[in-house]
C-alpha cells in the first residue's frame, strides 16, 4: 500500500473520529508533522508566530482529542444498548451527549481568544479555513487513491 494513502488515510480517520484504536506513536508524529507543515504555511505564521502558536494549539489537540474519546464512548453505549436500558438510561445518555457537544464549543471560544492573543484576526480566520481545507485536501486524496487502486485491480 502507498505510505501517502496509508498516511491520508489515517489523518481522516484521525478528523473524522471513525479510528477504534490507537495509532502507533511514529505514524502519529508522522501525520502531526505533515499537519504543522500544511497549516503553517496556509495561515503564514513567522516563526516568532510559529514558537508562540503550536504550544497552544497542541493544548487545543489534546483536550479536543480527550472528548473525541469520551465521544466515541458515548456513541458506542447508544450503538449498542446493554439489554434492559430503560427510557431514564438513553435520556441520560443524550444529556452527556449534548455536554460533549457544549464542551467543544466552549473549547472553540476559549481556544479562539488564545489565538486572538497571539495572531492577527486574519491569521485567525485562515486557520479555521486552513483545517477544513486539510480535512477537504485529505478526503479527496483518500478517494481518488481508492478509484485509482480499484482502476489498478481491473487491468
Amino acid at each position: 500500500m502507498n505510505i501517502n494513502v496509508l498516511i491520508i488515510g489515517l489523518i481522516l480517520t484521525s478528523y473524522v473520529g471513525m479510528a477504534q484504536q490507537k495509532l502507533d506513536p511514529q505514524t502519529l508524529e508522522l501525520i502531526k508533522t505533515k499537519k504543522i507543515a500544511f497549516l503553517t504555511e496556509q495561515i503564514g505564521l513567522t516563526s516568532q508566530e510559529a514558537q508562540k502558536f503550536w504550544p497552544v494549539y497542541n493544548e487545543l489537540d489534546k483536550e479536543k482529542s480527550l472528548l473525541m474519546d469520551k465521544k466515541r464512548e458515548l456513541e458506542s453505549r447508544g450503538d449498542t444498548p446493554k439489554p434492559g436500558m430503560k427510557e431514564a438510561d438513553f435520556r441520560q445518555l443524550a444529556i452527556e451527549m449534548a455536554s460533549i457537544h457544549t464542551k467543544e464549543g466552549k473549547l472553540s471560544e476559549e481556544y479562539n481568544i488564545k489565538f486572538l492573543n497571539i495572531l492577527s484576526a486574519e491569521k485567525v480566520v485562515k486557520l479555521y479555513l486552513a483545517e477544513g481545507k486539510f480535512r477537504a485536501t485529505l478526503l479527496h486524496e483518500l478517494r481518488r487513491s481508492q478509484q485509482d487502486k480499484k482502476e489498478n485491480e481491473h487491468k
